[in-house]
């Protein structure tokens, strides 16, 4: 996609931007500086930025910002590390930080610490979470400021719980559910109790009604007078799982540093450049394997590929495979049943945590942060200067991407704009739009809040960090795969020759 917007004027004289950007007269004798913007954004996200892009444009005419959305995030790393050689990278872009250190190691990213200071931007603004990802790819540095964030959380099917409490009602001990698992030791209770309840009663395969009572279809629960409130007739146990997670390099990464791990560290060299490490080979990690491996035998937890799903688990979760699924606060939205499917209750709730460590309450933080890249042109870099600051520090700009994206704002005054307040508060709120709203919430009143034990963490990005992520994002599909064959007698010796295997993938990030 790419698109022409009218953006700030800058009251300076324009100058000539090699490749990246150009200065032409435009109309009576002006000057007109064309800033070239790429994303990775999906369709929804790319038309509200336009959507903000075109009402600045019409309050300041003057400069052409040419947007362009590469179709995901890693076309659009493959596209700017293509364009480095020629010099035909863009003036502006989103990136990660693992994304960053690629384009600091190129020499193409530009420092913005100058650009802070001169204008006084107040870093202590930021959630510093989100901020310390653009300090740590190079020391005392400013590499960027965040803009689109969010978590991720534990997106539930409140019917089907609640239906399970009631099923259940008469049971003991630890057949017995009475609440959404908090812990992945109540996960795995939960889940037991789930599918022994549902294979009892002969749920598979059939519908359970409003009464909590399994009926052979439709028309039984109808002529019952009772509505359907589980729809599991195309749902067999051999499909059925009771928590999906969509992402599995956060799956791995985050369950890594639950049960006590590391899972990259990075060391600064004495030439200013960093060097990053593989640490997750290590006992944690086994233990964390031993632990999902039984899980992943009980069918109690699932990937996307369990569901013949390439990415999210979002369509297996409307189609009532799972009660819960794990993905980012920002693509709830896609969890919500269609208008003309059956509907059901989503609550939002934190991620299960280790139990055993309840110090290592992890939770990841996702998103991007807004860089320039170096040119020859002053002038054109503080116009891009202007448009990055717009768009990550300005409190009603950045709160109205935010709740239009469902993504969290990344500066306090953002989060507490009068607009953005309102929001967060706004009792008429149904079905998707409060989904969206209520993970927001979970990120701030859960994760963030001030009494908090959770711990909101991104790794440090570094130079083959990105590589590392892709690789390990095959890691659990090795655990769910594994056989008892492969385990053997010793399975922390197969767990660590597995792992063995992976650290080959990347042997210039393996510590010496």
């Amino acid at each position: 996609m790419n698109k022409k917007l009218k953006l700030l004027v800058i009251p300076v004289a324009a100058m000539t931007l090699a490749s990246c950007s150009n200065t032409t007269g435009e109309g009576g004798g002006g000057a007109t500086t064309t800033i070239q913007m790429w994303t990775g954004f999906g369709q929804s996200m790319t038309t509200q930025l336009e959507t903000i892009l075109e009402t600045y444009s019409s309050e300041h005419p003057g400069i052409d910002v040419v947007h362009t959305g590469k179709g995901g995030y890693d076309n659009l790393l493959a596209n700017i590390v293509g364009s480095v050689s020629t010099r035909t990278y863009p003036n502006i872009v989103v990136a990660y930080p693992d994304h960053m250190a690629q384009y600091q190691e190129s020499g193409i990213l530009f420092d913005l610490t100058n650009y802070i200071a001169q204008d006084g931007v107040d870093l202590d603004k930021y959630y510093q979470n989100y901020l310390r990802e653009c300090q740590e790819i190079v020391d005392g540095k400013t590499l960027g400021l965040p803009f689109n964030k969010s978590t991720e959380v534990l997106t539930t099917n409140q019917t089907f719980v609640n239906l399970l409490i009631q099923m259940t009602a008469n049971e003991t001990g630890e057949n017995k559910i009475t609440a959404v698992p908090t812990t992945w030791q109540e996960v795995e209770t939960f889940g037991k109790a789930a599918l022994r309840i549902l294979e009892n009663t002969g749920a598979f395969n059939k519908v359970i009604g409003t009464d909590a009572k399994v009926y052979a279809d439709a028309a039984a629960a109808g002529k019952a007078g009772v509505d359907v409130a589980i729809d599991l007739s195309s749902v067999d146990k051999a499909s059925f799982r009771v928590l999906s997670y969509d992402s599995q390099a956060n799956f791995f990464i985050t369950a890594v540093r639950q049960w006590g791990g590391t899972y990259t560290s990075v060391e600064s060299l004495p030439n200013g450049k960093t060097q990053g490490y593989m640490e997750y080979k290590s006992e944690e990690t086994v233990e964390m394997f031993n632990f999902f491996y039984r899980l992943f035998n009980e069918q109690i937890i699932g990937i996307p590929s369990d569901f013949n799903e390439s990415s999210y688990t979002s369509t297996p979760f409307k189609a009532f495979k799972t009660i819960f699924t794990i993905g980012s606060s920002a693509g709830v939205s896609n969890c919500v049943p269609a208008n003309d499917g059956l509907q059901f209750d989503i609550t939002i709730n934190p991620i299960p945590y280790n139990a055993d460590k309840t110090d290592c309450k992890y939770v990841i933080s996702q998103g991007t942060n807004l860089v320039m890249f170096r040119n020859t042109d002053e002038v054109s870099r503080t116009e891009t200067w202007n448009l990055l600051k717009e768009l990550s520090y300005n409190p009603e700009t950045n709160a109205q991407f935010a709740k239009q994206t469902g993504y969290i704002p990344v500066t306090k005054d953002a989060y507490n704009s009068t607009a953005y307040q309102e929001y967060l508060k706004d009792t008429s709120l149904t079905g998707t739009a409060k989904t969206m709203r209520d993970a927001i919430s979970t990120n701030f009143d859960v994760y963030l809040a001030d009494d908090s034990s959770w711990i909101q963490f991104v790794d440090p990005g570094f130079v083959g960090s990105s590589s590392i992520r892709a690789n390990v994002g095959t890691i659990m599909t090795m655990v769910r795969d594994a056989g008892p064959d492969d385990l053997g007698d010793n399975p922390d010796a197969y767990w660590n020759a597995q792992l063995d295997e992976w650290y080959k993938l990347n042997p210039n990030n393996i510590k010496k």
